[in-house]
C-alpha cells in the first residue's frame, strides 16, 4: 500500500545513488588498471610510446605523486604509496565521472569523502604511533605538564579538523562545480557554448582536488613521522 513520502525514503534513494557511484567508479579504475597491466606484460612494454597514451599520462602522475611523497615522508615513502595512490586515483576518477552528463561522481557525497578523511585520519595517526610508541601521545600533552589539560583539546581538535577539512573540501569544490554545470545546461542557448568553459574549469578543479586530497594525507603522515615527541 503507497504511503506518504518520509524522510526515511529519501535517506534510501540517497545511499542507494552513493553505493551505486562507487561500485560503478570501482569497476572503472578495475578496467583501467586491467587495460594497463595487459599493455606491461607485451615484450615492447618498457620502451616508452612516442605519443602521449593514456599509460603515460597515468605514469606521470604515479611519478609525481612518488616524487611528492619521496620529498615529504622521506626513505618510508614506498610503505605509504599504495595507500595514497589508491586514493588519489579514486578521487581522480571520481571528479572526472562528475563531469559526465547523466552521471554523479562518488565525490559529490559526502559520506564518501568522509570516509576518505577517515582513512586518512587514521593512517597517519596510526604511523606515528608504530614510529613513536607511546612517545607519539607527547605531542597532544605539550613540552610542560601543567599545561596538558590546555594543550591536549587544542590538540584533538586540530588533529580532528583536518579530518573535516579534506571531508568539506573536497565535497564543497565537487558539489559546486557539478552544480553549474548542471545550471548552465538547463538553458537552451547557452548549453551550447558557456558549459564547455565551466567543464574545462571543472576538468581542472577535478585533478586539483585529487592532488589536494593525496598531498594533504602524504603531508600528516609525514609529520606523524618525523616530529620530534
Amino acid at each position: 500500500m503507497p504511503h506518504v513520502p518520509s524522510i526515511f525514503d529519501w535517506v534510501e534513494q540517497f545511499l542507494a545513488a552513493n553505493r551505486a557511484t562507487v561500485v560503478l567508479n570501482v569497476l572503472l579504475i578495475a578496467v583501467v588498471l586491467l587495460a594497463i597491466q595487459r599493455r606491461l606484460r607485451r615484450e615492447d612494454a618498457l620502451i616508452p610510446s612516442e605519443k602521449l597514451t593514456f599509460r603515460n599520462f597515468l605514469e606521470l602522475l604515479l611519478e609525481g605523486i612518488a616524487s611528492q611523497m619521496r620529498a615529504t615522508i622521506g626513505p618510508e615513502w614506498h610503505r605509504f604509496a599504495p595507500l595514497v595512490g589508491t586514493l588519489g586515483l579514486f578521487i581522480l576518477i571520481s571528479n572526472l565521472l562528475g563531469l559526465v552528463p547523466g552521471f554523479t561522481g562518488p565525490t559529490s557525497f559526502v559520506e564518501t569523502n568522509l570516509a576518505w578523511a577517515v582513512l586518512s585520519f587514521v593512517t597517519y595517526n596510526y604511523a606515528g604511533v608504530k614510529q613513536h610508541g607511546v612517545g607519539y601521545v607527547k605531542q597532544f600533552i605539550g613540552p610542560v605538564p601543567w599545561l596538558a589539560p590546555l594543550i591536549f583539546p587544542i590538540e584533538i581538535i586540530s588533529h580532528l579538523s583536518r579530518m573535516l577539512s579534506l571531508t568539506v573540501r573536497l565535497t564543497a569544490n565537487m558539489f559546486a562545480d557539478h552544480t553549474l554545470v548542471a545550471i548552465f545546461l538547463s538553458f537552451p542557448l547557452i548549453q551550447i557554448f558557456v558549459p564547455w568553459v565551466v567543464m574545462g574549469l571543472g576538468l581542472f578543479v577535478a585533478f586539483l582536488q585529487a592532488f589536494i586530497f593525496a598531498y594533504l594525507t602524504t603531508v600528516y603522515i609525514g609529520i606523524a613521522l618525523q616530529e620530534e615527541h
